[in-house]
């Protein structure tokens, strides 16, 4: 895909996630049920029953950033959240509206799915919502100052903020053939992580998405005037693991280099300038 500008990360993720969306949810839906509660693409590490990143959501407003198929969403509203989840591509939010379009939620529960850009929530105002959340999720693929500031924006005072994505360690590996512990990446490399897909009609499209290192991500949350509280670096058990439906991340990997890394943040009474 030649002569493509990069700056169009938006529009040819979009576009990239539109034809994806059925093949994608079809080849891992075994690993994207959200009543697993699992924060990343492996097994055998501790899910949100045991973590509690999200805390008790009965009666929360929560609001979920890339949601995919809307595993999550689904997951939080059957406990009781009103949850809106937010997706870039047209066709993930229709798969999610399909396939949950008659779920069973508790009375005063909300789940609902729109199409939009992690990078601009103007469709909310100020504090609207207790949670805000993404599972490996839009994080990766948008301009996470930008993003963030928008999130400590719509999150109410005390609310939270939490995100799982790949460890800034783990993109520096391969990601393919038999050996995934060669580096291949230097670790400062921030330059877009790029991958090109083919499709039968001859179209090419191209899926983008971001490397930060760790004060990279704590830099962004900071300036969204939100307060780090916690890093878990998700740690496989071998009792019980089983593999994944994705290639990059095999047991001898996994078991030696962080995969997966949740953030949690939140939103202080009084803005950071003034703690601090």
């Amino acid at each position: 895909m030649s002569n493509f500008n990069i700056n169009r990360y938006i529009e040819l993720n979009r576009e990239d996630w539109n034809r994806e969306t059925e093949r994608y949810q079809e080849q891992h839906k075994d690993n994207l049920v959200g009543a697993n509660g699992l924060w990343g693409p492996i097994f055998g590490v501790p899910r949100e029953s045991e973590l509690q990143i999200l805390g008790d959501v009965v009666g929360k407003e929560a609001l979920e950033l890339g949601c995919g198929g809307g595993q999550w969403s689904a997951r939080l509203a059957k406990q009781g959240a009103r949850v809106i989840g937010q997706d870039i591509s047209d066709n993930q939010v229709e798969f999610a509206r399909h396939a949950f379009n008659r779920l069973e939620i508790p009375e005063n529960a909300k789940l609902e799915f729109v199409q939009g850009n992690a990078e601009d929530l103007s469709e909310w105002q100020n504090e609207s919502f207790d949670i805000v959340f993404s599972n490996f999720g839009a994080v990766g693929f948008v301009d996470i100052e930008r993003s963030f500031k928008e999130v400590g924006r719509v999150l109410k005072k005390g609310g939270l903020f939490a995100f799982s994505w790949v460890n800034p360690l783990f993109d520096c590996f391969a990601d393919e053939g038999e050996n995934q512990l060669e580096i291949v990446r230097s670790y400062f490399d921030r330059s877009p992580m790029t991958a090109e897909s083919g499709w039968k009609d001859g179209v090419h499209t191209l899926y983008v998405q971001f490397h930060h290192t760790y004060g990279d991500w704590q830099r962004a949350i900071n300036a969204a005037d939100l307060l780090l509280t916690d890093i878990i670096e998700l740690e496989p058990q071998r009792e019980r693991w089983r593999e994944s439906t994705w290639s990059n991340v095999p047991w001898y990997k996994v078991s030696m280099i962080p995969s997966t890394t949740i953030w949690r943040a939140r939103k202080p009474k009084v803005p950071l300038s003034v703690i601090f």
